[in-house]
């Protein structure tokens, strides 16, 4: 059967629509001016960006976006946040991270005595409680997020003189057990689950109630009953009042979505109701199609638009890098301004690729340069304190005086690095492969595993060992906000597994295309090009490799160049 969702305020959904990325971004920083984020401001927070994602789902109903996913993600994070600092402040230490606006916050351990009672709510009301709850489960992060739901379902008052708490006991012996006389929670048996869910199912007076109609159904659930599973979860959806004016956010009906996703993601059933009030994508929490089969070649388009190059700035950042390449013999800052060089030459092949489906001469250009800059920085700083060491840069040999610096840290290797498997000068890789990522500065990033791999790599140092531990990092680096490195495409590398290097290059592709369609980072100059996956494919396709992905992020005119050295 189809239940049609109800009409939302327009005036509501433009307001939501309009300007998010700026608003939600100063709204997070405006709180954090403001003194501590509470659990009141990341509620506060979530209800934004859920109204946001309901305003989205009036666009795509199925709501298979990045943007989508991005906006779920946080949504959950701001809730859990909630959730977090009711169960932990001021006691214990904890941290809140928000993707999309690229906002965190700490909260460090506080003297009781000296600690600000008022800003500590530890009783979270039920129903605010399941909407964090629901959020997790549709995000898959509840076990992350277990032990503060835990605390503060302990904190609630049995009964609570709500029935949502009834349905809080049934949710909490579903996932974790019956379990409120304990400070842990214990495993609990199919049959204590469903002996709970019907304790708290006899509390609630009235049998047609939201809470009763999701316990039937989260029972239904826990007793594997995909018939009484269905009719509970149809008859939650027609119960619910239809309300014109309502919040974006409404489109999206927590526990009904929570239910489905419980029901999917523990037995593999889709909803039979129709309707855009389930979300596929919220359902699956984002489940790829999957790719049985993969027709080559592939092709993965770049839907970020082209980046802006005023002239007048061209030609200062053109100034400046043909300074630095020519400096002054008396200049004392001669290898600094060389090492900014070499980002802003970077830039100016990210900005020029942007504009372009293949690399022009121009952009050549400015790869080889930047591949000799990079070089030249790793010669310098290999060479004997208080020599001087000559170097070629655009055909002229300049002298720079031997300086191991911040100037070679482990980010400005790793660029040195892709410009010269970009290229695939050799004597430009050399310097960088004796020098190491760490020859002047300890690497604390997210990326520090996978430099020490590819150098491994590229040193005939077994590599295998420190890709694992890139492979595990990258992992844990999840939601950093920062765009993982291309790892399983080193690891397919390392292998010698060609197949499974150009199935590793789709999916780090689409993954570089997906991080870049999210909030405003279509205009960052990263979205343009991946550096680390084109260095990757670049070396691929010189080591005889067929590269069977065809893309704006990897221009042909590279790869043919490749294949000729």
């Amino acid at each position: 059967m189809r239940i049609e969702r109800h009409q939302v305020d327009e005036a509501a959904v433009s307001a939501a629509r309009e300007g998010f990325a700026n608003r939600i971004g100063g709204q997070v920083h405006s709180y954090s001016r403001a003194g501590l984020i509470t659990a009141t401001e990341w509620r506060l927070i979530s209800e934004e960006f859920l109204d946001y994602l309901g305003a989205l789902s009036l666009d795509t109903p199925d709501l298979h976006t990045p943007e989508a996913k991005a906006v779920l993600k946080d949504a959950t994070e701001a809730a859990a946040g909630a959730i977090t600092f009711a169960a932990y402040y001021p006691r214990c230490p904890f941290h809140v991270f928000l993707d999309y606006p690229n906002f965190g916050m700490s909260y460090d351990r506080k003297d009781p005595e000296n600690a600000d009672d008022t800003a500590h709510a530890s009783i979270v009301l039920p129903q605010r409680w399941l909407d964090a709850l629901c959020l997790a489960i549709l995000s898959d992060k509840v076990a992350r997020h277990g032990e503060a739901f835990f605390h503060t379902w302990q904190d609630m008052p049995a009964g609570a003189g709500y029935s949502a708490a009834e349905l809080v006991d049934g949710f909490m012996a579903h996932l974790f057990g019956d379990i409120r006389d304990h400070d842990t929670p214990d495993p609990a048996t199919a049959e204590q689950r469903l002996a709970a869910i019907d304790v708290a199912l006899a509390r609630i007076e009235d049998r047609d109630s939201e809470a009763a109609l999701a316990l039937h159904a989260l029972r239904a659930v826990a007793a594997e009953d995909r018939a009484a599973f269905d009719s509970g979860l149809t008859a939650l959806l027609q119960a619910r009042p239809l309300t014109p004016t309502a919040r974006p956010s409404s489109l999206l009906p927590l526990l009904p979505l929570a239910l489905a996703a419980l029901a999917h993601r523990t037995h593999g059933w889709t909803p039979s109701v129709d309707t855009d009030y389930l979300p596929h994508a919220l359902v699956t929490n984002f489940e790829p199609p999957g790719r049985t089969t993969v027709t080559w070649p592939a092709r993965v388009d770049r839907p970020t638009p082209a980046l802006p190059l005023h002239p007048g700035s061209e030609a200062h950042f053109e100034s400046s890098v043909q300074e630095a390449v020519n400096p002054s013999p008396d200049d004392p800052h001669a290898v600094a301004h060389l090492a900014d060089a070499l980002s802003r030459q970077t830039l100016l092949f990210q900005v020029r690729a942007s504009q372009t489906p293949d690399v022009t001469d121009t952009q050549l250009a400015d790869l080889r340069r930047a591949s000799q800059i990079g070089a030249a920085l790793f010669r310098i700083a290999l060479a004997e304190p208080g020599t001087s060491v000559e170097v070629v840069i655009d055909g002229r040999t300049v002298a720079f005086p031997a300086t191991r610096d911040d100037s070679t840290h482990p980010g400005r290797w790793h660029s040195a690095l892709n410009f010269a498997l970009i290229t695939g000068v050799r004597e430009d890789l050399a310097p960088l492969v004796l020098a190491g990522p760490t020859g002047s500065a300890a690497d604390r990033s997210v990326y520090a595993a996978y430099r020490v791999a590819l150098h491994d790599y590229f040193r005939a140092v077994d590599p295998a060992p420190a890709t694992e531990k890139a492979l595990y990092e990258a992992e844990l680096a999840k939601g950093s906000g920062f765009p993982a490195p291309p790892v399983a495409l080193l690891a397919r590398l390392v292998d010698g597994d060609q197949d499974g290097f150009n199935l590793a290059l789709l999916d780090a592709l689409e993954a570089h295309r997906d991080h870049y369609s999210v909030a405003d980072r279509p205009t960052d100059p990263d979205a343009a090009i991946d550096l680390d996956v084109l260095a990757l494919a670049c070396h691929a396709r010189r080591r005889g490799w067929a590269i069977n992905v065809e893309s704006p992020y990897l221009p042909p005119r590279l790869l043919r160049a490749a294949e000729r050295r």
